[in-house]
C-alpha cells in the first residue's frame, strides 16, 4: 500500500458518519450514484464552513450523500438541489431533514440542469456542487461561473475521471474536455483554481471578487 492510499485510510478512520448521512451513502451505493470518502466529505463540509455559504447549490445528485456534508459545514444554509429523477431529490430531502436541516432550507428542483440552469439568478450562491455526469462538467461550470456571486466557490468532483485526466494516452472525449478545462482555468486571471487528487480529483474554482 502506498503512502497516499495509508494517509487516505488513516484520515478515513478518524471522520464518523452521522446516521443520516450513512443512509444517505447506502442509498447512493444500491442506486449507483456517485459517492465520495469520508474524507472527501469533510473537506467539503470544511469548504462550506470556511466560506460562511449560506447559499449552496448542487447540480447533479448523490442521494444526499454531499449534501448531508454541506449541512454539516453551513447546518443553516439555504441549500437547492437540481436532478432530472425526483425520487434522487425526494432522498436528498429526507438525508437532510434526518441531519436536522431546516426544512424551510431545502430547495428540490426536479429537472434537466441544462434547462432549469440558465433560469437560476446570477450572483446569487456562495458555493455551487457540481457532482456529474462528466460529460456536461463544461457546460455546468459556465453556469456555475454565472450564478456564483463575486469571491465564491465551485467545486466539481471526480474532476480527474478516475486518473484518467493525468495519463496522456486517455484521449476519449470526456477525458480530454476535462484536461481542457483544468488547464483553461488555472490560466484564467480572475479565477482561482485548485485539484485535489483524492476520489477521482476535486476540481475548486473561486472566482475573485473585481
Amino acid at each position: 500500500m502506498s503512502e497516499f492510499e495509508l494517509s487516505m485510510r488513516f484520515t478515513d478512520e478518524q471522520i464518523v458518519e452521522q446516521p443520516a448521512q450513512q443512509s444517505a451513502r447506502r442509498y447512493a451505493l444500491e442506486l449507483g450514484l456517485p459517492t465520495i470518502s469520508r474524507t472527501l466529505g469533510a473537506h467539503l463540509a470544511f469548504v462550506a464552513a470556511s466560506t460562511r455559504a449560506e447559499r449552496i447549490i448542487e447540480i447533479g445528485s448523490t442521494g444526499g450523500l454531499t449534501t448531508t456534508w454541506l449541512h454539516r459545514g453551513a447546518p443553516k444554509a439555504t441549500i437547492t438541489c437540481i436532478d432530472n429523477e425526483p425520487e434522487h431529490l425526494a432522498q436528498t430531502r429526507r438525508a437532510l431533514l434526518e441531519a436536522a436541516h431546516p426544512a424551510t432550507a431545502i430547495r428540490c428542483i426536479s429537472g434537466d440542469p441544462h434547462r432549469v440552469l440558465p433560469r437560476m439568478s446570477e450572483d446569487t450562491y456562495d458555493l455551487v456542487l457540481i457532482t456529474g455526469p462528466l460529460q456536461h462538467v463544461s457546460a455546468h461550470l459556465q453556469h456555475g461561473l454565472r450564478v456564483v456571486r463575486p469571491g465564491g466557490t465551485i467545486l466539481v468532483l471526480n474532476a480527474l475521471n478516475q486518473g484518467r485526466v493525468a495519463d496522456p494516452a486517455r484521449r476519449d472525449a470526456i477525458t480530454t474536455s476535462l484536461r481542457l478545462v483544468i488547464r483553461e482555468f488555472q490560466r484564467q486571471p480572475d479565477l482561482v483554481t485548485s485539484v485535489i487528487p483524492i476520489d477521482g480529483g476535486l476540481l475548486q474554482v473561486t472566482a475573485l471578487p473585481q
